[in-house]
């Protein structure tokens, strides 16, 4: 990643809805492009104020797969707001296959965000305590606003900390694992894992123990989605020109 990408995505990290706006006009003021594409939940709002074209996260997802992992053919994407696997073709980049969670937050980054506050953790120390703690029980709500109170009623009843930590992050990974099932093929070797989810070290160990596959993490596994969105522009560019 050269170091004006990495600043322009680096500015969207946290960002909302109220000052996403005008992060936007400040990158229209800032910097210049020949082509540009926008992804994610807040693509049309990027596309109404830069311009370009907006691309939906699984054809961003399928590209940047294509260019940077040709040899793998399974992509897992767990973001904060929602987790999608998607099947694509080796040959040509074309999206075969994909699945996407429920709209259960559950089932996606933002349920480690919510377990760990109520663990009193930082989202680095939750990872930390999973790796730490014995597979001992299960959470089993569906549910982040159940699966809140039964952490509280696990602590009280004396679990510890490590043990919950673990049993959050097995709690997502059979999720993930639901998830793939529908996708993986049986020459399957390995999975590529992208998102901000896939930061979590614990959890891709878990995961690849679990599919009993390599699970392979890029070097900016958050940023994979813009890199697609680039990418995707700059196809759009060769074409015109």
């Amino acid at each position: 990643m050269d170091a004006d990408t990495f600043e322009v995505t680096e500015r969207f990290r946290g960002a909302t809805s109220i000052d996403l706006a005008s992060q936007l006009a400040g990158i229209r003021e800032s910097y210049s492009w020949d082509a540009i594409a926008s992804t994610g939940y807040g693509r049309f709002l990027s596309q109404k104020v830069l311009g370009g074209e907006a691309a939906t996260e699984i054809k961003a997802y399928a590209t940047a797969a294509h260019r940077f992992h040709r040899e793998i053919g399974t992509v897992i994407d767990l973001g904060g707001q929602d987790t999608k696997v998607l099947s694509i073709d080796r040959n040509n980049g074309q999206l075969l296959k994909f699945e996407m969670n429920d709209k259960c937050s559950a089932g996606t980054g933002k349920f480690f965000e919510m377990m760990a506050a109520t663990l009193g953790l930082t989202l680095d120390e939750l990872v930390a305590a999973a790796l730490r703690g014995e597979r001992s029980f299960e959470i089993n709500s569906t549910c982040t606003v159940f699966a809140e109170s039964e952490v509280i009623s696990l602590l009280t009843s004396g679990r510890s900390v490590e043990d919950i930590a673990r049993a959050v992050h097995e709690s997502l990974l059979v999720k993930l694992v639901s998830l793939l099932s529908r996708i993986l093929t049986a020459d399957s070797a390995s999975v590529l894992f992208v998102g901000g989810g896939a930061r979590n070290g614990t959890l891709v160990k878990f995961l690849a123990d679990a599919l009993a596959k390599e699970v392979v993490v890029p070097e900016y596994p958050d940023f994979f989605g813009a890199y697609g969105a680039a990418m995707v522009a700059k196809n759009s560019l060769m074409r015109l020109g």
